[in-house]
């Protein structure tokens, strides 16, 4: 009886002993970074004697990686004998020892999780469709990280556990300044991108910004984060220093002539900056002539961490064109000539001279414009020279009654000053102001004759019969002054 019944005894323990080694935890990580990956480290074993639980290490764990957990803030004692170390604090519910710290043992272990080593058991799974899960865990105490950052959790359930991961990824914007929503070629822009951070971010973040062909990067990015130095006032910020806080690198497609900035900031200054610290990038871009015929420039950039890519923010600014229309009130006329001028609110000057490049038909081919009769193209060009000439010939003809001027801003005042008039017509004295917010054509009318007054007067012919009627009245004077000499005689 007594063999039989250690024999009863001895299978019970064995299927004790089996049921708990299979007695296996799930641990379902919720609102995951898709892409990123993460890894569930078992830190501790776990037994179970009626309501009363404990975690512990074997005596080989805790030589291999227990000074790590005791660093991390768990206390352990050892057995009587020998063979286990006992954690004393991982009750959360006693106050005697003071329970762990959840939060910063996991920011600890963190820190520190090269020397875990695969621990006692090592897991990973990727994210996807907002979860990562792991399956068929062991009991345990585990350590789970993410490669989306800083921020990582302890779990001790030994059933199905949850986690929410508490890294965030990092938000971003750009705006142009108020002024820029239309400019002109010439114009420089302002742009700011800024960086909002989110929790433990603590990698190395890039932001790429690729200007169209129409902008022309200056080089220029002043980068600020907020000022944490002591004494320094709230609100205050810090620049940050090119090629040791963060790197600029910049490329031009030769055949799409897109301008592509990366700028790269390095882990040490993403770990330093708080959730909800921004990181402000402030550079300028000139428009250039490339951007006249396609009439919106447009500027996107988006930001890299991790895994995690944000959809970014495009900005446009536009530019419009003038169309000048030379007529005699009923027919074209050829072979005038303006110059064009353009008031500047930033500069407050009234008369600016816009300088012009007429365009090729190749370049008009390109942009998919069909040439019009009768008519020249020009786009603003800063080393051109500021004159529409609708007096072009060819042999004894002119060609030209209308132009068509491409890379204009909206917000603009513009003049034209007319300095040739068509043959046989009067130039016209006073300029014609154009505000291309209301009208994107205009008709200039010219009269025939020699000079055309704006007042619509009759010019010179005044004074040459004024001049005529002195003239006889003097004759008039000399003759009778004559007639009276011989009389006396």
């Amino acid at each position: 009886m007594r063999k039989i019944l250690s024999i009863l005894l001895a299978l019970t323990m064995i299927v004790g002993l089996m049921s708990v080694s299979a007695w296996a935890a799930s641990i379902e990580v919720q609102d995951v970074l898709d892409g990123e990956t993460y890894t569930a480290y078992k830190i501790l074993n776990y037994t179970k004697s009626g309501d009363a639980y404990s975690y512990y290490l074997t005596t080989a764990q805790y030589n291999a990686f227990g000074s790590v957990l005791e660093g991390a803030g768990f206390i352990f004692q050892a057995s009587a004998d020998g063979t286990q170390y006992f954690v004393t604090n991982a009750d959360q519910e006693k106050t005697e020892p003071t329970p762990v710290d959840a939060a910063a043992a996991a920011a600890y272990l963190k820190t520190h999780v090269s020397e875990l080593g695969d621990a006692i058991e090592k897991k990973t799974a990727t994210g996807a469709d907002g979860e990562a899960n792991f399956e068929d865990l062991t009991t345990g105490y585990y350590f789970i990280t993410s490669s989306a950052g800083s921020l990582a959790a302890l779990h001790d359930e030994n059933g199905i556990a949850t986690v929410v991961e508490k890294n965030t990824m990092i938000t971003d914007d750009k705006v142009v300044d108020e002024n820029s929503a239309n400019a002109q070629v010439g114009d420089v822009l302002n742009y700011t991108i800024t960086l909002t951070d989110g929790k433990g971010t603590n990698l190395e973040a890039t932001v790429t910004d690729t200007l169209s062909k129409g902008l022309t990067y200056n080089n220029d990015a002043v980068v600020t984060v907020p000022d944490k130095s002591e004494g320094a006032e709230e609100g205050a910020t810090k620049t940050l220093v090119k090629d040791t806080d963060y790197t600029v690198t910049v490329t031009t497609d030769a055949t799409t002539k897109k301008t592509t900035v990366v700028y790269t900031f390095t882990a040490a200054v993403m770990t330093a900056l708080d959730e909800g610290d921004k990181i402000s990038i402030a550079y300028t871009s000139t428009v250039n002539a490339d951007a006249s015929i396609d009439g919106t420039i447009s500027n996107t950039e988006y930001t890299e961490y991790s895994e995690q890519k944000t959809e970014g923010t495009t900005v446009d600014t536009d530019l419009t064109d003038l169309t000048v229309n030379k007529t005699d009130g009923t027919d074209a006329l050829k072979g005038a000539q303006f110059k064009l001028y353009r008031t500047d609110e930033a500069l407050e000057l009234d008369h600016v001279d816009v300088l012009l490049r007429e365009l090729t038909d190749a370049e008009l081919t390109a942009a998919g414009i069909t040439k019009a009769a009768n008519t020249v193209y020009y786009t603003v060009d800063p080393n051109g020279t500021n004159l529409i000439d609708m007096a072009q010939k060819e042999g004894d003809n002119y060609l030209y009654s209308s132009a068509v001027v491409y890379g204009l801003d909206k917000d603009s005042t513009y003049f034209l000053e007319e300095t040739k008039a068509p043959e046989g017509y009067n130039l016209l004295e006073e300029e014609k102001e154009v505000n291309l917010g209301t009208t994107t054509t205009i008709d200039i009318e010219n009269k025939a004759g020699t000079v055309l007054p704006s007042t619509g007067g009759i010019g010179t012919t005044i004074f040459y019969i004024v001049g005529g009627l002195l003239a006889v009245g003097a004759g008039v004077v000399l003759v009778t002054k004559k007639r009276m000499s011989k009389e006396d005689i």
